[in-house]
């Protein structure tokens, strides 16, 4: 199963992720995947950092300085080193319970970006992925899925946070008969 955490920039889809991932993995699920944390100068976003969950470290992933051949969304680049970090991570991620990718934005939707290393594993059965998408890019990531079995979640909604760990015990408990 794929779930969708989805809402606008910066409206806590992160921070509520990174609670989520605390309790599953006390629940002693097999959590795998990266979040990506803003990097904030005085009251600008300058970048973002992506952390690694199952080795609990960050590192730099996109910044708006770059080089010209580096890839670029907006007016971010992805630091190449790093862009093959997540892909790593993502990759190595087939072996958890829950695959968790923060996030899958217009990069990706061009074929670029995480999703070379996603399409290989999104589509199998054996683990559940967590993806974080913004609202507006919902629609056009749901055909590149095809006829995957997907659930949505909005960030707006009071009870994300128990909804999000429900279905996740039910989707694994599902798999395991």
């Amino acid at each position: 199963m794929i779930i969708i955490l989805a809402g606008s920039v910066h409206s806590g889809k992160t921070t509520l992720l990174k609670k989520v991932v605390c309790e599953l993995k006390r629940q002693k699920y097999k959590v795998d995947g990266f979040l990506s944390e803003a990097v904030w100068t005085r009251e600008e976003t300058v970048g973002y950092d992506l952390f690694d969950l199952k080795k609990e470290r960050s590192i730099p992933l996109i910044r708006r300085t770059g080089e010209e051949e580096w890839q670029k969304i907006g007016s971010y680049f992805f630091i190449p080193q790093s862009l093959a970090e997540a892909e790593k991570i993502i990759l190595r991620g087939k072996e958890a319970d829950i695959l968790v990718v923060d996030e899958v934005g217009p990069l990706e939707l061009s074929g670029r970006g995480f999703w070379p290393a996603l399409k290989q594993v999104v589509f199998q059965p054996l683990t559940s992925y967590i993806l974080v998408i913004r609202k507006n890019i919902i629609k056009d990531f749901l055909a590149m899925l095809g006829k995957s079995k997907v659930k949505i979640f909005d960030i707006k909604n009071k009870d994300i946070f128990a909804q999000l760990i429900e279905e996740i015990k039910i989707e694994k408990k599902g798999q395991r008969t």
